[in-house]
């Protein structure tokens, strides 16, 4: 019996079908029996564990739930004392279960493969659990092993865990007769963290290779390609891999274009789950309402603004045309690039010469990087927010953002 888990968090009921997903792309590329344990809380409802009952039974497969919350109730309310912000963060608790998947688990079960929710297992994943894990806690996949990706944690940087070891946590193989004995570690390294805050980039990844970096296995890339990689070198079909559509590259990106091999791949095993029904459908429909009302409002918006003035630009250099061409910049408009910090001052110069005449587009939400723009000083000037200027950003998006579009599916 090979042993998968998960950890879920669903406060909108939108989030689950990301994990089915990923869960039944597993079952579709797996002869070999399975039993996923969804470490969970009370967000996730009856409704929602129906659906992945009826996955579970179509494939012949075992699902079990265990409410992390209740069963370690004392040990989360210590993470959440010691990392506050955790509530209030893009993460959720969820991203901290894994580390009580040893006091959750029937005692018997000697290893278990955890895997995030933005995957797409596209192979057989007793290929992964064929590897004995011996004195080693984790099995996992350095970040090294993805061609193009770099450790940029300050764990890193700092030279508290070396470049070649740092490793990417979605997905694990966890050494449960080892783990089970590491609670203390796992603590001082939540402690670390949050002594540490500049180190917290993703809380249980840092916290992770805090504790256990130099005691791992390592595994192919093909059991953690990372799809931006993938992406980046133009490979132009997915293989027999598992791929992890994480970080900026996340599941929001799922929707962004259909054409890409890797969005394709996700959503040809999205659709054959019970999370494509006809709810979701109903929602799809709403949401292209809601996109194409807010297209309509940006247009008349940006038309209203620029009604019998030209236009300016501020933008990174190397952005320049780009912009040039998204934005069809006439002759008479001007661009100025973001090269230094001296660039605000050249910008507030423009629009002085060209007040009343011009509206400037900051393209830039962070400059001088990795400062916010001083909008500021601009204000200190006497501009006016779209009157003088407006943030150019919020007219990038105007073709069909299909993000929000995946996620009300």
């Amino acid at each position: 019996m090979i042993h998968v888990c998960f950890a879920l968090f669903d406060k909108t009921g939108l989030f689950s079908k990301f994990t089915g997903t990923t869960i039944l792309s597993m079952f579709e590329n797996t002869a070999s029996e399975v039993t996923v344990h969804i470490l969970c809380n009370d967000t996730v409802t009856d409704d929602i564990k129906d659906k992945f009952f009826t996955l579970a039974e179509r494939y012949n497969q075992i699902i079990k739930f265990y409410d992390v919350e209740k069963i370690c109730a004392d040990k989360i309310a210590q993470i959440i004392q010691l990392i506050p912000k955790i509530v209030n963060s893009r993460f959720t608790i969820a991203t901290f279960y894994r580390f009580f998947v040893s006091d959750v688990l029937p005692q018997e079960i000697e290893k278990v493969i955890y895997l995030d929710s933005d995957i797409v297992v596209n192979l057989d994943i007793n290929e992964l659990w064929q590897y004995e894990l011996g004195d080693k806690v984790l099995a996992v996949i350095p970040n090294a092993f993805n061609k193009g990706s770099r450790s940029n944690d300050l764990l890193c940087e700092e030279g508290i865990v070396k470049g070649n070891d740092y490793f990417n946590a979605g997905v694990l193989m966890i050494n449960l007769k080892l783990f089970s004995h590491e609670g203390a570690t796992l603590l001082n390294g939540t402690k670390f963290i949050n002594e540490n805050p500049r180190h917290s980039v993703a809380f249980d990844q840092s916290i992770l290779n805090y504790c256990f970096s130099t005691r791992t296995l390592k595994l192919p890339v093909k059991f953690n390609r990372l799809a931006k990689w993938a992406r980046h070198f133009k490979e132009s079909q997915a293989e027999k891999m598992i791929y992890h559509f994480n970080s900026h590259d996340s599941i929001k990106g799922l929707g962004t274009d259909m054409s890409d091999p890797f969005n394709r791949l996700w959503m040809s095993y999205y659709i054959k789950t019970p999370w494509f029904d006809a709810d979701s459908i109903g929602r799809l429909h709403t949401s292209f309402l809601k996109i194409r009302g807010d297209l309509k409002t940006s247009a008349m918006k940006l038309s209203a603004l620029v009604s019998g003035k030209s236009r300016g630009f501020f933008i990174e250099a190397q952005k320049t045309e780009r912009i040039r061409k998204l934005f069809s910049v006439r002759a008479d408009e001007i661009i100025i690039p973001a090269k230094n910090p001296n660039s605000i001052q050249e910008l507030i110069d423009a629009m002085k010469a060209r007040r009343g005449s011009f509206i400037f587009f900051i393209m830039t939400r962070r400059f001088p990087i990795p400062q916010n723009f001083p909008f500021d000083r601009l204000i200190e000037e006497g501009f006016v927010e779209g009157v003088d200027f407006i943030k150019g950003w919020d007219y990038l998006n105007l073709p069909i953002d299909t993000n929000s579009l995946i996620q009300a599916m």
